[in-house]
């Protein structure tokens, strides 16, 4: 039997930090789990949750290379019988309890879960408990001793429900950070169908953090440069003086630019702020291999970019807005079709004079100096 157990100084804090710090990198989670075995000296840990509704496994933990092997056997038959389900179940969340604090030697001799699952893998005495409840939703944790070891007593179960209680809120913690990330990946995946805008994210200082498909498509190779390198930009050959100007200005800025034979419309905007002074921007959401997941942590700016679109006016709203009456509007939209006037008189049925009166009468309501000025501008 190993000697009594004693914490090491200063190990728990800095656990405690790393379980935490995990909420953002849930790739981290099995490392933390393992150094926490590690440090109370157990024989491994299993997390498990389910959906208690459906009686379904929702997720699933195991470190300890020993115990490692007993999971599928667990998942797949003896969870539906553990009754350390139950007394999680029973128990406040984050309150750490013992098998032998309900299960006497009796109970456990007669036992299924215990003589052909538990007890055949090493593991005898068991603590842990409830560290999630919500909307039928549960997830367990259990910390092993195997046979020939002790119960958990003394210093062991203290700290061990000290560690408990920082699980019950870490969890909590994990599954928001969940939903703010399925949020998250829902909104780049939308931001990444759109067929025919460009949308890039950039950071303070104009440095590109993420673009979508039709970005990439529009602005091709200077994707892969700093600044994007863009022509014809009114503060010469880069975005990155723009970027930072909206950045602090928190005002967008719109740009007409040509790239590859095309004429492309940029608008720069700033992204809302989330928190304000020294910690603006903390807390953002990261990905399970640290990756970041949806919007980018850093981004501060973002700009759109798509085609110029040749727009022609609308006549019937140009005609409203000169005040022109229904012959005058009949010639501005034959005009514009290529009709002459005199082609015009003669499918009206009208004199050649009147169009021209009509004419006239257009070119001083529309403010144009001449008939070529008139077909440009509708043009």
């Amino acid at each position: 039997m190993r000697q009594g157990w004693s914490e090491r100084a200063g190990v728990r804090d800095g656990l405690l930090a790393d379980l935490y710090e995990s909420v953002l990198s849930p790739g981290d989670v099995p490392g933390v789990i393992a150094r926490i075995n590690s440090f109370l000296d157990c024989d491994g840990i299993h997390m498990v949750g389910w959906d208690e509704s459906r009686n379904e496994v929702l997720m699933s933990l195991v470190t300890g290379h020993q115990i490692a092997g007993a999971e599928a056997a667990y998942l797949s038959h003896y969870q539906a019988i553990d009754p350390r389900r139950k007394m999680g179940l029973k128990s406040p969340t984050g309150v750490v309890i013992a098998c032998h604090d309900e299960l006497d030697d009796a109970y456990v001799a007669g036992s299924e879960f215990y003589q052909d699952f538990l007890i055949p893998h090493g593991p005898r005495y068991v603590a842990g408990g409830n560290i999630f409840r919500e909307q039928g939703r549960n997830v367990h944790i259990a910390f092993n001793h195997f046979v020939g070891r002790s119960r958990f007593e003394g210093r062991k179960r203290d700290a061990l429900g000290g560690v408990m209680f920082h699980m019950s809120r870490w969890m909590k913690l994990m599954v928001r950070a969940d939903w703010l990330r399925e949020a998250a990946a829902g909104s780049q995946a939308g931001i990444d169908l759109l067929p025919n805008k460009g949308v890039v994210f950039l950071d303070d200082a104009g440095r590109v953090l993420h673009a979508n498909p039709a970005a990439v498509r529009l602005l091709g190779d200077q994707m892969g440069r700093v600044n994007l390198g863009l022509s014809g930009t009114s503060a010469g050959s880069s975005l990155d003086a723009h970027a930072r100007a909206v950045a602090l200005t928190r005002s967008p800025v719109s740009l007409a630019v040509r790239h590859r034979g095309r004429d492309l419309v940029l608008t720069l905007s700033p992204l809302p702020r989330v928190a304000t002074g020294a910690l603006d921007g903390l807390g953002r959401i990261a990905g399970p291999t640290g990756a970041l997941s949806g919007l980018h942590h850093r981004a501060s700016v973002v700009l759109t970019v798509q085609e110029a679109v040749d727009a022609k006016p609308d006549i019937g709203l140009q005609a409203r807005a000169w005040g022109l009456t229904p012959a005058e509007e009949a010639l501005v939209r034959a005009l514009a079709a290529g009709v002459s006037p005199a082609e015009h008189a003669e499918g009206r049925g009208v004199k050649i004079s009147t169009v021209r009166s009509q004419v006239r009468m257009v070119l001083e309501k529309s403010g144009q100096q001449s008939l070529r000025a008139l077909l440009s501008h509708l043009s």
